[in-house]
Formats: C-alpha cells, structure tokens, sequence
C-alpha cells in the first residue's frame, strides 16, 4: 500500500472515530447552556431531535467498523497456537516459522509482529529457488505491514458494506500489495518463473484478515503479470478513502455549520 493511501486510510479511520462525537457537541453545548434542569423540555424541540439524526448517520458506519475490528481481535487466539505449534527456521538469511503440516503453505500472520510461516509441505515441495522466491514476496508483506494495513481496509469495507463499490476497493487493494510483493521478489533476485511455480504450487487459503498469504488476491491476474510484466498494477484506492472520509465528516460539518447559522441569526433550528 502507497504512502498516499495509508495516509488517506489513516484519516477515514480517525474521522470514523470522531465524526460522532463532533456531530453531538452541538447538541452537548446547547443542553450544557440550557442547564440540567430544563433538558426534558429541551429534547422535545424538533430541532435537536434532528440534530441526534445527524449525529446517528455518524455513527452507523463507525459501529460497523467497531464491530469488524473486534470479531478479528476476538480470532487471534488460533494464531497463537499456531505460532506456539511452530518452530523457528531460517534460509539464505531469512528467518521463519516451520509448520508442521503436508501441506504448501507459506503465509505472513501478525499485526504489530508479524512473521512469515512455512509449512513441511512446502519446504519439500518448492525447494531452493522456490522456495527463496515464496520467502522473499513473504518479506515484502512483513516490510511494509501489509496484514495490519489490510485488516485496516477490511474493517473499512465492512463498516461500509452499504456503498456499493467498497467491495471492489478492497479487493483492488488487495490484489495490488500482492503485486507490489511480487515485484518486491523480483527486485530481491527471484526468477519470475520460480516464483510462478511457488503460487501455483502452494495451497489456497481461505482469507484471514490476519494473515497475508502466497495465494491471496487474483491470483491468475498475478501470473499473468508474472508472464507480462508490461501489465499495469491496479490503481489505487486513494480517493475513494478519502471520498469517504469526506462523507463520514459531512454529518459533523453540517451539524455546526447550522448552530454558527443560529448564532447569526439567520436560522431558527437552536
């Protein structure tokens, strides 16, 4: 992910978080004025029954987004018995976990610490080039951060799952942190045609927020990368996060811009 979109990531996130807040402090001011022994009568009023409506479409998609964060963290602990289950092992100066498993897996877990896991299956099955080409698309995810930046955006898409076009933003996300990981291999030395073989080899896994693997996004829109290297990456999700923090901000803005309208004189609604 670019620096432009985790910045804009960044931002809808924390607009997320404040947009509610802001969009009631209207509301929180006035009764404050009006003291506490006149709020009854204050919140029969129209107009501030309004404002908690503007307040309440801030607060839709936070919860959304609240909700997404904590069925992920709440699905941490099998990543810990995997970790505990595993067995530290390195090659060519790359250092990973060995899973005890027949299967090709070879897949980057963790958000603050993330490390690389590599199964049995795929150190018998890749072997040395392979394998190397596997570990070095696994470094790129580890380097940048990727599986935190991408539970980030999932949570995002979830918390949006009303706009119709969130869901192809996250995928186009996703598919373009593992392009830009394989050009990572490929700049670290890999032949396109070992790391070909890798993802073709290895197994597919079901997507984890927690985990960025070998297999993850389109992958034949990959190897066809792999192959074309002339083959553009997707474009990025930038403006879009940012049109949504935009959206997330508007409810607030108007929320005060009403009550600055009031204070003037030139609207009735406080």
């Amino acid at each position: 992910m670019s620096q432009s979109s985790r910045l804009a990531l960044v931002t809808l996130v924390a607009a997320l978080m404040l947009a509610p807040a802001a969009a009631l402090h209207p509301v929180v001011s006035h009764l404050y004025v009006a003291g506490l022994e006149n709020i009854a009568t204050e919140l029969t009023h129209l107009s501030l029954l309004a404002f908690f409506a503007i307040a309440l479409v801030s607060v839709f998609p936070a919860v959304g987004f609240a909700i997404a964060m904590y069925r992920v963290v709440s699905r941490s602990a099998p990543l810990r018995a995997i970790t505990s289950h595993s067995q530290p092992a390195q090659m060519d100066g790359f250092h990973y976990r060995r899973l005890s498993s027949d299967a090709i897996v070879v897949f980057t877990a963790g958000i603050l610490r993330p490390a690389t896991f590599v199964s049995l299956g795929a150190e018998r099955a890749l072997g040395g080039a392979k394998l190397r080409a596997a570990l070095l698309h696994e470094e790129a995810h580890r380097r940048s951060r990727d599986v935190m930046w991408r539970l980030l955006l999932r949570a995002i898409g979830r918390g949006f799952a009303f706009v119709p076009w969130i869901s192809e933003v996250v995928e186009s996300e996703t598919l373009r942190t593992e392009c830009e990981a394989d050009d990572y291999a490929i700049r670290g030395g890999a032949r396109r045609l070992d790391l070909f073989d890798a993802i073709v080899a290895a197994s597919n896994l079901s997507a984890n927020p927690l985990r960025a693997g070998l297999t993850d996004g389109d992958t034949e829109f990959r190897l066809v990368r792999l192959v074309h290297p002339e083959v553009p990456l997707p474009g990025r999700p930038t403006r879009h996060l940012l049109a949504l923090a935009a959206a997330v901000a508007l409810p607030a803005l108007v929320a005060h811009v009403l009550v600055f309208a009031a204070a003037l004189g030139t609207s009735h609604w406080i």
